[in-house]
């Protein structure tokens, strides 16, 4: 059968953080019913037109999945299961925040067959946290990764952000520490976007934040880079680092290109080579709305996306995977791009892969642009 990843999308939160701009809504606990029994009908929707799919990783994105009562998680994945077959090993990950974790909550989830917690720890100082908007503690970190565990659960991320206005370098020094003292086998390292029309944007652009220089935030990223890696934890993604065989099968969906659908509010799908999504506000996805801006992707869409993406990864480019797609030689018409980029130390091509080096991963949009342009 065709592998199939689910993106449930869970839109309620207890507050907004300072730097979100997801689809997220404090303060709407009254509507949690009425959005669920929707979403259970636009799953329901696609039984016909996806019978012939088995599902491999399912995803519990937000908001805050870890907020609304578990039974909403429990129903939501029973009622997928009468809809579609799942494969015997498929990942199935909660995003949570690590102030709305119960022991009794955890132990509901692995009943359900949640066998992935992603927990947005962000930082493990406390004046960080609360500029962030968070909800949580430091110590509720390590007190949710405790419960975890006792739960059942093995297979645990956090979340953890640098480049934020105020942190210092032991500051983060101090979170990645944290996280490896917690010995979470997956841990992703993500650099703050201030994103227009958020809270932090506009105090940094009315100088009341001040967000750190490049050669700062790459500091900071190699510093993760090193201390994960000597932990063993390997970066697979440049975001991303893992011990062996805990990889996020689910985002690695994302970035070959693989199959997944959608669900909730402004959750995103591609399917068959069609990309679609579903409104970004609740009163539009309870109202019924769905499948907004369908688009066949065309070849050279679809060669964008494939360069973008797998750079991002360190397995890389397939370029015979890439030839045999696309039927051309992806150096035809690179060669003296490659060659700059090689030299310059951002990429390195062997065993037929093209991948970018440490240095290209803090630079990988400027990158894929020359890679993309040189082809034109």
């Amino acid at each position: 059968m065709k592998p199939l990843s689910l993106y449930i999308h869970v839109p309620f939160c207890r507050s907004k953080c300072a730097y979100c701009d997801f689809a997220s809504f404090p303060g709407r606990e009254g509507e949690w019913g009425q959005y669920f029994e929707a979403l259970w009908g636009e799953m329901e929707g696609w039984k016909d037109g996806l019978s012939g799919c088995e599902i491999a990783t399912v995803f519990f994105g937000g908001g805050t999945p870890t907020l609304v009562d578990a039974g909403y998680i429990e129903q939501t994945l029973a009622r997928a299961r009468r809809i579609w077959p799942f494969a015997p090993n498929a990942e199935i990950t909660l995003e949570g925040n690590p102030g709305t974790l119960t022991l009794k909550k955890l132990a509901a989830y692995r009943r359900a067959g949640v066998n992935r917690l992603s927990m947005g720890a962000q930082s493990f100082d406390d004046g960080l946290l609360k500029s962030l908007g968070r909800i949580h503690t430091a110590a509720q970190i390590g007190e949710a990764v405790r419960m975890a565990r006792d739960a059942g659960f093995s297979n645990i991320n956090l979340d953890l952000m640098y480049a934020l206005p105020g942190q210092t370098m032991a500051q983060w020094r101090d979170a990645l520490e944290a996280a490896l003292a917690l010995g979470v086998p997956h841990v992703s390292a993500y650099s703050l976007i201030v994103e227009e029309g958020t809270p932090m944007a506009a105090r940094v652009a009315s100088g009341e934040a001040v967000v750190p220089d490049d050669d700062a935030v790459n500091a900071q990223q190699q510093l993760a880079l090193n201390l994960l890696g000597e932990a063993g934890l390997a970066r697979y993604e440049i975001s991303n680092y893992a011990r062996p065989g805990f990889e996020s099968r689910h985002n690695l969906v994302y970035w070959n290109r693989g199959d997944y659908l959608g669900l909730g509010c402004a959750a995103h799908s591609l399917v068959d080579g069609v990309r679609f999504s579903n409104p970004a506000t609740l009163e539009d996805y309870l109202s019924g709305t769905r499948r907004l801006d369908a688009q066949r992707l065309t070849a050279a869409d679809a060669m964008e996306e494939t360069l973008m993406l797998s750079t991002r990864t360190t397995r890389g480019l397939d370029m015979a995977a890439w030839a045999a797609a696309f039927g051309t030689p992806f150096e035809r018409g690179r060669e003296a791009a490659l060659c700059r980029l090689e030299q310059g130390g951002f990429i390195a091509i062997s065993d037929g892969f093209l991948r970018l080096t440490p240095r290209g991963m803090q630079v990988q949009d400027a990158v894929v642009l020359e890679l993309m342009e040189a082809d034109e």
